[in-house]
Formats: C-alpha cells, structure tokens, sequence
C-alpha cells in the first residue's frame, strides 16, 4: 500500500518538477537570475504608485506582502493536492491519472511553445532595429499576432492556469472538491488580474493593439480560425465585425 501511494505521488511530482525546470530556464534565458533582473511590468507599477503619489511605504509593503509573501504562499497552494492524497490510500495509478498527467505535460508543452514563439519574435524586432532594418508587418505593429497568439492573446496564461486546475484533478477524482483547489482557483483570479496590467501596458505602447483586442479573444482561442487553420494551409484572422477572413501571402 506504501508503494501504491508513492506512485501517485512520484507522477504528480514529476510533472510539477517538469514544469518548475521549465519555469526555471524559461526565467534565466530573460537574465531573471542577474541583479538587474526584474519583470518589466514593475517598472510600470512603480510609476503608478508614483502617479497616485502614494507613500513610498505603501509600495514596500505591497512589495513584501504581494511580491514576497503572497507569490511565495501561492507555489505552496497549487501543490495541495498533493497533501490531500498523502493522507489517502489505494493509490495505484488509474487511466484517469495517466490521462491527466499527459495533459498537464501538453499544458507544459504548449506554453513553452508560446514563450518560445514570443521571445523569437522579440529577438528579430529588437535585432531589426539595431541593425537599423525597417519594420514591416507585425514587426511594424510592435507585438507578436501570429503562431498561438493568432488564435488568443494570452495562450501561455491559460495554459498555466489550465494546468493546475488538471494538478488539482487528480485529487478531486478521489476525493471530490475539497479546500486543495484553493491554489488554482487563486492563480487564476492572479492571471486574470496580470492580464488586465499588461493589456494596459501594451496599449499604451501599441497603437495597434486596441484592434488586436478587438479580433483575438484574450484567454478562450477563437475555435472557427483554429479549425479553418487546420484544414487550410492558408492564414485567417478575425475581422472587427467577427467574421472569418483569409490572408493572402
């Protein structure tokens, strides 16, 4: 019985310690380890605290409680399940836990795809400009619309949250919905307002991105585009009045 519940447990540590090494390469190829490293929508935080001229107090609390503590906390509650099938018996692992640790493996997959897809974009941009080539197309506009991010804004956010919520399926298979999925439930509620933040931010750096607002739902991917993409090798997007239209290369 002690190794049935270690089985389950090694799978679902797995994958999470696939994902936490993804994470962790994901974060030193944007220099995330160096002293200089910050996510660039702090930058933009502070100038908002600066803005509302709040007390530069209030942001150091908001950095140590938020920042600090509350992203800290949060890598723990994602991992509750976990907890809860500790103190639980006959584990083996079923064809549900299979099916659901190849999902969350294709979650992993599918955001280092998008990460992937916009850091390349990045590099040829900035490159581009450098180089003092002329931007064109997408280039032009500022910010990538093609590869998953033709079908919605943020296919690297739903993935991450989407793969928690499978994390945290394997223990609602067993033992219901308990108090464990608290961790998805709030990454969630995090991405949606992060989401929110950097919309803004590219906005005020994209003129062109209010359209792109308009023609690419934000987290649901636009399924008519997805299927015509499949069975077409020619490119669509979504026009402002939400019909299909294909583009010419």
């Amino acid at each position: 019985c002690g190794f049935d519940k270690i089985t389950t447990l090694i799978g679902m540590s797995i994958v999470a310690s696939v994902w936490g090494a993804r994470l962790t390469y994901q974060f030193i190829k944007k220099d995330g380890y160096t002293l200089a490293g910050e996510d660039y929508r702090w930058k933009y935080i502070k100038e908002e605290f600066r803005r509302r001229r709040c007390n530069r107090i209030l942001y150091q609390l908001f950095n140590l409680f938020f920042i600090v503590i509350y992203q800290s906390v949060l890598l723990l509650m994602v991992v509750m399940p976990q907890l809860v099938l500790a103190g639980q018996t006959h584990l083996t692992l079923t064809p549900t836990d299979y099916l659901l640790l190849g999902f969350y493996l294709l979650l992993v997959l599918i955001e280092s795809i998008a990460d992937h897809q916009q850091q390349e974009f990045q590099h040829h941009k900035y490159a581009a400009l450098r180089n003092g080539i002329p931007l064109r197309g997408h280039f032009k506009d500022g910010f990538l619309q093609s590869g998953l991010f033709a079908y919605c804004r943020h296919p690297n956010y739903v993935c991450e949250v989407l793969l928690w919520w499978v994390f945290g399926g394997m223990s609602v298979t067993r033992v219901g919905v308990t108090w464990s999925l608290v961790g998805a439930f709030n990454l969630a509620t995090l991405f949606t307002g992060s989401q929110e933040i950097t919309e803004q931010i590219s906005c005020r750096k994209y003129p062109m991105y209010r359209k792109y607002q308009a023609t690419v739902p934000s987290f649901i991917p636009n399924v008519q585009v997805l299927r015509l993409s499949i069975l077409s090798d020619g490119r669509y997007t979504v026009t402002s009045d939400n019909k299909i239209s294909k583009q010419n290369n």
